[in-house]
């Protein structure tokens, strides 16, 4: 039987047991104790993340911690594109122009309520009140 014991995790400082070998291993090696694979990963990757370089990526970077549910329908929305799941249209839905088409979310909270709009009409939509809610396309059936 294994002897253990208790120590500290070095992310989130939660006490918990590990078997004596591990803890020498981890010493010898210079490796400190975490309590899951979560707390190991953040603590490898938190010395890798380093402050913006432009005003622009300092810009997106405050944007995705104050609107975590835009961030997070654009990725849902990305994967499902991805996939194939949802295949986008070829033309605006309010003009007609063609190509370059972006996916505007009248709600957020709704990641596959879309429209797929050129750069222009999306401008025009994210500053019109009602965000033609009552025109897009819920894509949730397809997801």
């Amino acid at each position: 039987m294994s002897k253990s014991k208790t120590v500290t995790c070095a992310w989130c400082k939660k006490q918990f047991k590990k078997a004596t070998k591990r803890i020498n291993e981890s010493e010898k090696l210079g490796q400190q104790h975490t309590c899951s694979r979560a707390c190991s990963s953040k603590l490898a990757n938190e010395p890798r993340k380093c402050e913006p370089t432009t005003e622009n990526a300092a810009n997106t970077r405050r944007d995705k911690e104050k609107f975590p549910e835009k961030n997070l329908a654009r990725s849902l929305v990305r994967q499902a594109i991805k996939s194939g799941k949802i295949i986008p249209i070829e033309e605006c839905e309010l003009c007609g122009a063609e190509g370059n088409l972006e996916a505007h979310h009248p709600d957020h909270n709704r990641p596959f309520l879309l429209l797929f709009l050129c750069k222009l009409c999306h401008a025009q939509a994210d500053a019109s009140l009602d965000k033609c809610e009552n025109l897009a396309t819920d894509y949730s059936e397809c997801v």
